[in-house]
């Protein structure tokens, strides 16, 4: 395959380098008299077994810890995290109900019409959790040991192969990069990375761009290939397998990440008092190490530097939806 030239993928790099400019630093916390008096319920809008679970389900026994109270998790799913962010939204806005979300939360109101909740107005930032890039895996049906032999394989079968998405941000991100990069595949949504793994391995869909939890132990067990990983260095957990751009896409690089949002209005000592608990368990510790061991990168921020962020998302992934005409699909 050709090296793609550089300004081919340009439209590519507003999505590159999603890191957030922030430092671990944690202020001290205001005091929240009473908080938490109840087990907290964080809701996940995606069904087991996806990232966004997994991520929950590492840190609540660590989170429980800290508050003093049981930390429920309760899998909402539906419309690619819309069901979950909603009932998030309509909460009780003591603390004791939370929810984690990813890029999807900041790309369904430019998705929706009329769009189902404003992130600015509807949420409160507690902390941005952990970070990740997305894996490209393969279907060992795919005569493709590589990124440039799977581009060549569809361009020389425009049509054949299906594509899976789990969530908003990767259906998003793999609508970008096929339409650009001129391959034609057909999408297939599903409403979580668990039921799209399933699909996967039954070969529904040939490749997915997926976050690590979900498709890395696939790839261990030798039921999935990889064949690019979309941050701009290479992944640790498989060091052999080249980045996109080593793969002649110059200088594409897409990054998703996991954060904790609480309903507007939150009290701001109970925001801090939670920001404050989980940032000490992702500055190390048992569960620090069990999510960098499946690929993630741990980030500790300040409710406002996470509230910067999530304003800053949802003007670059409006501006992509828009630029490449993405449609809603659940």
């Amino acid at each position: 395959m050709a090296v793609t030239p550089r300004h081919a993928l340009a439209p590519l790099m507003l999505l590159g380098g999603l890191a957030m400019p922030c430092t671990a630093a944690v202020a001290a916390e205001p005091p929240a008299p009473g908080y938490p008096s109840r087990p907290l319920r964080v809701i996940v809008p995606f069904p087991p077994g996806g990232g966004t679970d997994f991520v929950m389900r590492a840190l609540a026994p660590h989170l429980s810890e800290q508050l003093g109270q049981p930390v429920l998790v309760d899998n909402r799913a539906g419309a690619q995290g819309v069901v979950g962010t909603q009932l998030l939204a309509r909460s009780s806005n003591d603390g004791h109900t939370l929810g984690i979300v990813d890029a999807a939360t900041v790309i369904a109101p430019a998705l929706v019409s009329p769009p189902p909740f404003d992130v600015a107005r509807d949420f409160a930032p507690v902390a941005i959790l952990v970070e990740q890039p997305f894996l490209v895996a393969l279907h060992p049906s795919v005569p493709a040991a590589s990124m440039a032999a799977f581009v060549a394989l569809v361009r020389a079968s425009p049509g054949k192969y299906n594509y899976g998405s789990g969530s908003a941000s990767s259906h998003v991100t793999q609508a970008m990069f096929y339409s650009t990069a001129k391959l034609d595949l057909t999408h297939v949504p599903y409403r979580g990375n668990g039921p799209l793994m399933a699909a996967f391995l039954g070969n529904d869909v040939q490749v997915s761009f997926t976050g690590p939890a979900a498709v890395l132990p696939q790839v261990r067990a030798g039921k999935l290939r990889l064949v690019a990983v979309t941050s701009a260095r290479r992944f640790a957990q498989a060091p052999d397998v080249q980045t996109l751009d080593e793969a002649g896409f110059r200088g594409v690089e897409f990054r998703s990440w996991f954060g904790m949002l609480g309903p507007a209005g939150t009290p701001r000592p109970v925001v801090a008092r939670l920001n404050g608990a989980i940032n000490r368990i992702l500055s190390g510790g048992a569960g620090a190490q069990v999510l960098r061991e499946r690929g993630y990168e741990l980030n500790p921020a300040s409710p406002e530097a996470f509230g910067s962020f999530l304003a800053t998302e949802v003007d670059r992934w409006s501006k992509a939806i828009r630029q490449f005409g993405v449609k809603s699909v659940d």
